[in-house]
């Protein structure tokens, strides 16, 4: 048997572990990564936007034509939702749902899959109700310096625009000692930063026994001799703690970093999102995220174009977003998900207004991140090395400043440098101290 194999990845950060998580114990079993022609061809679908769902689909066809022999497996959340969309795809043999994806390298391993070319299998199970966490481990990454642990799955937030909750099912969390096992590893392999996701982060714990706060895990990491810096991903507003906050501001391992969905800075709108908290909430809390640790950097994600956002209430989410000390904007133009709180919604608003919206969010997100840069001039920071040639480096700060420095460093090296300026739109340059 050819033991090959090719993954394709759409999507989260979360995703994109349990791609790495199943490359990683593939090869662990005797399989080869291999671009063309390999033996089991694996798609890990997103459909967090029709868009996403169309691409889904593109890559499906895509990865057909590339590996004509292969066995094509389709897992993910576009697989979980739309299952029928991708039967209709001629070339699929297998289309496996959350609640089986973490079996996919024994079942490949075992040679379960089916190898005639006109078969078809489908492993989709009622995901609102899969209430274990599926580990699926990981020490070592293929082409990343940072890696990711997913720590929590699935999300009980129901959004009215938002699809996941369906594709996920019901919150939960990886144990504290294996989050603390997968660290541990992660130090020994030589990793310097290691980034939580999850799909709801900050409500990691909550279905434990007994139940705990994501400080109480951040705790538990830090007392790990020889930490290596800790990263969060998105978290939401109403889970960002004074204890959170002081822990960030204290521990020289936290990563001056947070990502916090707004998704609207009107107060009818977030209510008809189904979102808890009001504007000035949100406008109070990242003033004081920012007054405590003055270098840090806040990445907000803005929804434009929900049904019911009027004129006024984009020029109020606008004016919100102008007036907080934040470094970076992810912009999204709302997309109609059936199944939805807002699916049942006449109101929509026309293409070209979401996009122009949008952009005006996008050319002030990009005026936020010069000045942010242009704050951060004479800082010294912590970088590591993501990239090098001959020449010059490339790498992160804590505080999420992507830096180029002169000289030729290794991957994974943590090196210290001064802040000089400007290198591009996107990038500083730093002088090694």
């Amino acid at each position: 048997m050819n033991k090959t194999f090719t993954i394709q990845t759409l999507g989260c950060k979360v995703n994109q572990y349990e791609s790495e998580a199943i490359a990683w114990r593939l090869k662990k079993s005797g399989f080869s990564p291999k671009n063309q022609n390999a033996s089991y061809a694996i798609i890990n679908t997103c459909t967090v936007t029709q868009k996403a769902g169309m691409q889904s689909r593109q890559l499906i066809r895509q990865t057909i034509r590339k590996h004509p022999d292969a066995t094509i497996i389709v897992t993910g959340c576009h697989a979980q939702i739309s299952p029928k969309d991708i039967q209709d795809i001629q070339g699929v043999h297998w289309i496996v749902g959350h609640a089986y994806k973490h079996e996919l390298p024994q079942r490949i391993q075992n040679h379960a899959l089916p190898q005639k070319r006109n078969s078809q299998q489908i492993l989709i199970s009622d995901i609102l109700h899969h209430t274990t966490y599926d580990h699926m481990p990981l020490d070592s990454l293929q082409n990343r310096s940072r890696p990711t642990i997913k720590i929590q799955d699935g999300c009980n937030a129901f959004c009215s625009y938002c699809i996941v909750p369906y594709a996920r099912g019901p919150s939960r969390s990886l144990s504290q000692n294996n989050v603390v096992d997968m660290v541990k590893r992660f130090r020994d392999n030589r990793y310097q930063e290691v980034i939580l996701t999850g799909i709801h982060l900050g409500m990691y714990g909550h279905d434990l026994s007994p139940p705990i706060q994501l400080t109480h895990l951040l705790n538990k990491i830090l007392q790990i001799h020889d930490c290596p810096r800790i990263r969060l991903s998105s978290i939401e507003p109403l889970e960002i703690t004074d204890d959170l906050i002081q822990m960030i501001k204290e521990s020289p391992k936290m990563c001056h970093h947070l990502h916090i969905p707004l998704q609207s800075g009107d107060d009818n709108t977030l209510k008809q999102m189904n979102r808890h908290y009001t504007p000035g909430f949100f406008y109070d809390l990242i003033h004081k995220i920012h007054a405590s640790i003055p270098d840090i950097a806040i990445g907000i994600d803005v929804l434009i174009g929900f049904p019911t956002e009027t004129q006024q209430a984009f020029e109020n989410t606008l004016s919100l977003l102008d007036n907080v000390p934040a470094c970076y904007f992810h912009v999204f133009p709302f997309s109609l998900r059936e199944g939805t709180g807002i699916a049942k919604q006449k109101i929509k608003l026309d293409i070209q207004t979401i996009k122009t919206r949008a952009k005006m969010i996008r050319d002030l997100g990009g005026q936020k991140r010069i000045n942010f840069y242009q704050s951060s001039i004479g800082q010294k920071q912590w970088v590591i090395v993501e990239s090098s040639d001959s020449s010059q480096s490339h790498g992160l700060t804590g505080n999420y400043i992507p830096v180029k420095i002169p000289g030729s460093f290794h991957k994974n090296d943590m090196i210290h440098v001064q802040l000089k300026g400007a290198a591009s739109v996107n990038e500083m340059r730093g002088e090694l101290i």
